[in-house]
């Protein structure tokens, strides 16, 4: 891999160079469809009959819905699949495939091709994804502000292209995780731009994601590993590339975290048909105080579609049991609990 030069540092004031120019063309534990996605057919959500509906404050991060995206409490233009973010910073892919981002409720369209979503670190200052233009596979990334600046990119022409390599993590610090089915490098483009082999300096640990809890790590080798087995953890990273564990954590399908709390389902809930679950677990990140959050009456979770709104809130999608109804609801571990989100007011005209 090669660093490529890093670019003067752009004013402030030029919007579209953080995110459209770094993503000229082409993407974290999950793919868009093992996140917030579902069914492209899904209708638009209605609280349930005979369920409290809460009209209380928006959802702190982006979220959808149905097809609908909402940003700050707005509505955004378009049907959507997926998204990621914090606050009002955000990346999304609607239904026909294109990517956004935005710093508030207005879409700016990315260019180029993306195979895979972007990587955001978890207090969404920061994003990384691989573009690829005329056949050349390119590690890039940027800040999210609204003139936000570009790090530059690493050429991955090197790297095998089977399957794709993809940004895996980004820091609150803006540390880049990127890999493939031959390793994990981590690039340091707000330090002094160096790629670091993990390989030498994390020997058999895999970073498998962000969490707002720490790096989601297992061991084992690149493009085979996941969480659903061994013994993962929580870890924090040095620019040096050392991984330190912080926490260890259960074998899951999905996992969600931040400082306090984990959010997870257990290995064999998501695959084939099963995208929905009735339970979600969760637990201190000490492994104490375990507990289970159960969905409200007529209404399942979508296995794959949790986050943590803020340090011990959790925002989960809801799915009728014929799956063609969602809705979105608030949860907390303590007390445990679970209340439909009245989004209605803030849904399209």
């Amino acid at each position: 891999m090669r660093t490529t030069t890093r670019p003067g540092q752009p004013g402030r004031g030029r919007r579209a160079v953080a995110l459209a120019g770094l993503l000229l063309a082409g993407s974290a534990c999950a793919q868009p469809a093992d996140r917030d996605a579902a069914p492209a057919s899904a209708a638009t959500p209605s609280p349930a009959a005979g369920v409290t509906a809460d009209a209380g404050p928006p959802p702190a991060i982006p979220v959808v819905v149905g097809t609908d995206l909402f940003v700050g409490g707005a509505h955004v233009p378009g049907r959507w699949r997926w998204v990621e973010g914090r606050g009002t910073h955000w990346v999304g892919i609607r239904e026909d495939g294109s990517w956004s981002w935005g710093f508030d409720a207005e879409p700016q369209p990315m260019d180029g091709g993306l195979a895979q979503p972007p990587a955001v670190s978890p207090n969404g200052r920061y994003q990384a994804s691989v573009r690829t233009q005329d056949g050349v596979r390119t590690l890039v990334g940027a800040d999210t502000d609204e003139g936000g600046e570009g790090f530059g990119g690493v050429d991955l022409s090197g790297v095998a292209p089977d399957p794709p390599p993809r940004a895996v993590a980004v820091t609150d610090d803006g540390l880049v995780v990127a890999g493939g089915s031959d390793g994990q490098w981590l690039w340091r483009p707000l330090v002094d731009g160096r790629v670091i082999d993990l390989a030498e300096t994390a020997p058999g640990q895999v970073v498998l994601g962000n969490t707002g809890g720490g790096l989601l790590v297992n061991r084992g080798a690149p493009g085979t590993t996941d969480g659903t087995q061994g013994e993962p953890f929580l870890a924090r990273l040095a620019p040096d590339g050392v991984l330190t564990r912080v926490a260890d954590v259960p074998t899951h399908d999905v996992l969600q975290a931040t400082p306090q709390w984990l959010a997870y389902v257990p290995p064999g809930t998501v695959g084939g048909e099963a995208w929905t679950t009735a339970e979600v677990r969760v637990q201190h990140r000490d492994g104490s105080d375990a507990r289970v959050l159960v969905p409200p009456e007529g209404w399942r979770f979508a296995a794959t579609g949790f986050r943590w709104e803020d340090d011990d809130t959790l925002l989960v999608l809801l799915v009728r049991a014929d799956g063609d109804e969602q809705a979105l609801a608030r949860c907390r571990p303590d007390p445990s609990g679970c209340v439909v989100l009245d989004l209605e007011g803030r849904q399209r005209p």
